[in-house]
This record gives C-alpha cells, structure tokens and sequence, in this order.
C-alpha cells in the first residue's frame, strides 16, 4: 500500500465513490474486522451475499493483489486494535467445541516449541551464552505484553546471581540516557518483540546497537525490525492455528530456559545439545500432561 492510512481509514476514505455492491463488502468489514480477517474468500463472499470474484475485484480497488493480502493486513489491524478479548473470543467461535478449542492450542503451542528447537541452533544458543557471560552490564527492552516474557528471563537468570536490568520504556529518555552511560564496558541488549512490534522497543535497540551494544533479540518472525539490529536473532513462532491474532509466549519461555540452563551448567557443545533435547522432551511432557 502506497499510503500511510490503516485499512478501515482506507476503506472509510473511499467508500462514499463505491456502488452498492462494494459498499456491501465495506460494510461487512467495518461492521465487525475481526470475524472478517478469520474468514476464507468463499466464506468472506458468501457472508457479504457476493461472488469472489467480486472480492477480489474489491481488494484490488484499495490496492491489494489478492484477497489473501488484504486479509493480512486485516489481521495486523486486528492484532493492533482490537482489544484483546475480543480476539480471544473470536478464536472461541472459530471452534465447534470446547474441546476443539483446547485440542488446537495445545497443538499450536507443541508446534511452536518444536519450532523455536528448530529455527534456533545449538551453536546460536553457544553464542548467546558467552554473550551474556561476557558482557558488563545487561538491560532488557520490552513492551507491553511482552514483559511478561522479559520478567520471566529476568527473574530466571536472577536465581543464579546475574543481574538483568529491565528499562523503564515508558520512560524513553532516562532508558536511552542509561544505555548511553554504559558505552565502551562491553554491555548487551536483549529486546523482545512480539506483534505489534513496540516503536519505543526498536528505537532503544536502534540506539544500542548505534553506540556498541552487542544486541541479542527475540521476536516471532525475521520481519521484525530486531532481526536487522540483532547480533544473534531468535525466532519464537507465533500460533500458527489462529492467524497471528493471539502471541503465544511458549516458545519464548522454552529458549529462555535453555539459555538458563547452558548458563547454569557450562557444559560443553555435545552435553549441551544433550541438554537441549531433554528441554525439549521435558516441555512436550509438560504439555502432553495438560
């Protein structure tokens, strides 16, 4: 998209030069963005009483290529603005049971775990480990719903005596004058991320990096604006299942663990990809027992 407003402000701002058939799908989305970013174009076509052809024809009014990009950017909208239960409750009504319900988070969080093992190595965790064995000082940046993850890695690595310093981010100038005080002793940054990707977060990482922190990030896909700025980037993949209208903070917390533990033991690369494997059991247990 070309220019700088949000879907429903896009849609809004053309609407009054539209027939009544795409004032029809319009309306459909403005009436309720969150069911129509769950929806597939048949369903999406049948619910606004059109053909998809039509719908598409409508997407690439506003400048979309296809029904499934403008579906995406519903969903960034959703995840932004909509308030949180509301999601939940659309995820609900998405299923046809309780069970059902319970059965797609449980293999959406397993599948995550088993991703986050996968996307992130051994040798990256080796690294983020001397990282933060060697560095002066550590701060935490992270927003919103994302600390609590942060807390979590804080208080974890707090019980074997090291020290993490969360920043204050809505305090941004006495977090950006912390950092700036720590430049040349060899400090890091860890920032979590999660959708929507917090300004305050990558502007502080940003500025970090700038003066020579080493940057150790983790966030849910390589578009997060961390990603570039990071020296190591962990991927922590989001619920797959439910469209990336929910954060999932499973995965976050198993490599946070796994950081915890090679800290901890200081074993050597063989008995630490030993150690990860007995993490990833350990969770799978876990979740097999819910």
């Amino acid at each position: 998209m070309g220019n700088n407003l949000n879907i429903l402000d896009n849609i809004k701002a053309q609407y009054p030069r539209w027939n009544s058939t795409r004032k029809r799908i319009a309306d459909r989305i403005l009436s309720d963005p969150t069911r129509c970013s769950f929806l597939s174009i048949r369903e999406f076509a049948n619910l606004a009483n059109t053909t998809d052809v039509t719908v598409i024809n409508f997407c690439k009014g506003l400048g979309y290529s296809s029904y499934s990009e403008l579906r995406k950017e519903l969903q960034s909208y959703v995840l932004e603005w909509a308030n949180p239960s509301d999601r939940m409750r659309m995820i609900a009504k998405s299923q046809e049971s309780a069970e059902g319900l319970y059965k797609t988070i449980y293999d959406s969080q397993r599948m995550g775990v088993d991703e986050a093992f996968r996307l992130n190595s051994v040798d990256k965790i080796l690294q983020a480990d001397d990282m933060i064995r060697n560095a002066s000082r550590i701060f935490i940046a992270s927003h919103n719903a994302s600390r609590l993850a942060t807390n979590y890695l804080s208080y974890r690595f707090s019980t074997f005596g090291l020290e993490m310093t969360s920043l204050d981010l809505a305090e941004e100038h006495q977090s950006m004058s912390r950092l700036t005080i720590q430049r040349g002793n060899n400090p890091l940054l860890i920032s979590v991320a999660s959708p929507p990707y917090g300004k305050t977060t990558i502007a502080v990482t940003k500025l970090a990096k700038d003066i020579g922190f080493k940057i150790i990030s983790f966030s849910d896909d390589p578009s997060c604006p961390l990603y570039g700025l990071s020296d190591i980037a962990f991927i922590c993949p989001n619920l797959q299942k439910f469209e990336g209208l929910t954060n999932s903070y499973v995965p976050y917390f198993a490599l946070f663990d796994a950081l915890a533990f090679f800290y901890y033991f200081g074993h050597e690369k063989e008995e630490k990809e030993s150690e990860v494997k007995h993490l990833k059991s350990a969770y799978s247990e876990i979740l097999n027992d819910l």
